[in-house]
């Protein structure tokens, strides 16, 4: 079983995907099967060993366990990042140039990714997608939080983006690499 989180409606619908998950772990008798982990103001359905598969779109976070494949739709001005676990599961985002409403903006998928990593090691981050329609700041302020003054433009940097990435989720930047992908689903 995989959750994907979404920014805003988590906090709602965490107690009742809760629910959910215990009474279908309870009614299938797979008590080692799924865990559930809490994850800020929302939950984080983690997946066993079995391979599981999810589609990630824009403004989400998800997981997949070892062997599963994550799917990012229509990825033509995003960025995707994908974080790959030593035990072979992976946690992604689909970052946003404007926020979806609902969803998580492009200063908060990478945070959101952090606390769905939480302390378990990791082997790699792949950062994929139009590198070339963002500039790295757009991880630390959204373009929507730009009320005052206008935002910076795309810069392309892939450096800069790789830096920034490594810096928010606590990774050394040798672990990231960013790769310039558009214009199509990216599955990792």
């Amino acid at each position: 079983m995989t959750l994907v989180m979404s920014g805003r409606g988590v906090a709602r619908t965490g107690l009742v995907l809760g629910a959910a998950l215990v009474l279908a772990v309870g009614a299938t008798g797979g008590g080692d099967r799924a865990s559930a982990v809490p994850l800020g103001s929302g939950t984080v359905v983690r997946p066993a060993a079995e391979p599981a598969d999810v589609r990630i779109t824009e403004g989400e976070v998800g997981e997949v366990g070892p062997r599963g494949t994550i799917t990012y739709p229509s990825v033509t001005s995003c960025l995707v990042v994908t974080v790959l676990l030593r035990d072979g599961g992976k946690v992604g985002g689909h970052a946003s140039l404007f926020q979806v409403p609902g969803k998580y903006s492009s200063d908060e998928i990478l945070p959101a990714i952090r606390r769905a990593v939480g302390h378990r090691p990791v082997q790699a981050v792949d950062v994929s997608g139009a590198v070339g329609a963002w500039n790295p700041s757009y991880f630390r302020k959204a373009i929507e939080r730009y009320t005052d003054t206008a935002p910076p433009g795309p810069t392309g940097d892939a450096q800069g983006i790789g830096d920034a990435v490594a810096r928010l989720l606590g990774q050394p930047r040798g672990k990231v690499t960013v790769q310039d992908l558009p214009d199509g689903d990216i599955t990792r």
